[in-house]
């Protein structure tokens, strides 16, 4: 599995686009990104929008 950290241009792209973090969540399941605990946590606290942000 890739981690967040290693998102193709494409990728990255695609989790901009994403509207809510359900969209963000979904994305990187089909993706097969693997989110950390933390990573997580920020995204359900409502944080999703600054994922790229962020240097996880």
């Amino acid at each position: 599995m890739a981690s967040f950290n290693e998102l193709t241009p494409e990728q990255a792209e695609k989790a901009r686009s994403c509207k809510n973090y359900e969209e963000l969540v979904e994305l990187a399941k089909n993706e097969g990104i693997e989110l950390t605990d933390d990573q997580l946590d920020a995204i359900a606290g409502g944080a999703w929008y600054n994922c790229m942000n962020e240097t996880w």
